[in-house]
């Protein structure tokens, strides 16, 4: 009976779009069809998960989002039911599930960066270097120290990538922190607000700006051109700088509005939006990550009433587009792509 639900759903999905891998195009009807549907499935798989994560594994919801994400990818779900995951789930509409992603863990890091304590930050600005600098030093070490070895794996790395390059491309991987999930993991913990979570952020912020500027390095040997790095490390350094020094000045009056009215308007919120998406645009368009921008801009925010009514206000849009986040990620997750033994060896090392 389960199987005849399946292919009836399938086909209801198949007569809205084109088959899968088809050069047809797809109306908006279908994509709205499919979109609809892909967020009830997501949100409903991702609370079920997540809950049994916390129930039975006491990990946070996240993990929990993260696993529903490779149970209805094509590693599990696609490997027992395979025309019904892509018929629910085809690569056409795939574009449209990124945005919302991007759009739901860029406001979700914006409102992390509103709750981060300024005051914990500068007290602890020397152990978060300390801790930064440790967490680039030591996986660009261990890189250095296996990149030779994997050069030889078939496979592996793109033939012609030079061992520099490769080593720079481990390093980055490795000292890559996840940085929304981090996030998420802390303020689900209660940590949030305390000395411990504000030096994990700053300085898992600061790990990841470095590996994706490493990042451009490698692209950049690949033909993209020295200009790719160099957009990356200065517009982002240039962006940082320039919010820390003059954006925060040029913020405070939104602050001393909200605080004379005692709320945040439509029309103030539409301000902050907009404050926002150009924020995540710079960052997006230097090659870092547009998640940065969302929590620099956060983290220079006025303190009191307008961060509260922020909060307030946007929370309810996260709930709906976060769990998309760490779902797509497990949606695009591979893991028949480890198909050998020393592959496999490799990923649990």
């Amino acid at each position: 009976m389960f199987d005849e639900l399946l292919r009836a759903i399938g086909d209801v999905l198949g007569a809205h779009g084109p088959a899968v891998n088809s050069a047809a195009s797809y109306t908006p009807t279908d994509f709205s069809i499919h979109f609809f549907l892909q967020i009830a499935v997501i949100l409903i798989v991702c609370r079920a998960v997540g809950w049994a994560a916390k129930k039975f594994l006491g990990q946070p919801q996240v993990v929990g989002e993260m696993i529903a994400g490779v149970l209805i990818g094509p590693s599990l779900f696609g490997l027992f039911f395979p025309e019904f995951q892509a018929a629910l789930f085809p690569k056409e509409t795939r574009s449209i599930l990124y945005v919302c992603a991007q759009v739901g863990v860029g406001l979700y890091m914006f409102l992390v960066g509103t709750t981060l304590r300024l005051d914990h930050f500068q007290s602890k600005a020397k152990s978060a270097m300390g801790v930064s600098a440790a967490g680039i030093v030591a996986p660009f070490l261990f890189a250095a120290l296996i990149t030779p070895f994997l050069l030889d794996v078939p496979g592996l790395f793109t033939e012609g990538l030079s061992q520099g390059s490769a080593t720079l491309f481990m390093g980055a991987c490795i000292a890559l922190t996840a940085f929304p999930m981090l996030a998420r993991i802390i303020n689900e913990r209660g940590l949030a607000n305390t000395a411990l979570g504000t030096l994990t952020l700053t300085a898992g912020a600061f790990d990841d700006a470095v590996s994706w500027c490493v990042l451009a390095i490698v692209l950049a040997t690949f033909g993209g051109g020295p200009g790719v790095a160099l957009i990356a490390i200065i517009g982002g350094l240039s962006f940082a700088l320039f919010m820390f020094f003059i954006g925060r000045k040029l913020l405070v009056p939104l602050g001393r509005i909200v605080e004379e009215r005692g709320e945040m308007s439509d029309t103030m919120l539409s301000i902050v939006l907009m404050l926002f998406a150009l924020c995540a645009f710079v960052m997006d368009a230097a090659g870092i990550h547009a998640v940065f921008g969302g929590f620099i801009l956060g983290v220079c925010m006025p303190r009191g009433k307008l961060t509260e009514e922020i909060k307030r206000k946007i929370s309810p849009i996260t709930i709906l587009l976060v769990p998309v986040f760490f779902t797509y990620s497990g949606l695009n997750t591979r893991l028949d792509t480890v198909n050998s033994l020393t592959l496999l060896a490799l990923a649990l090392g």
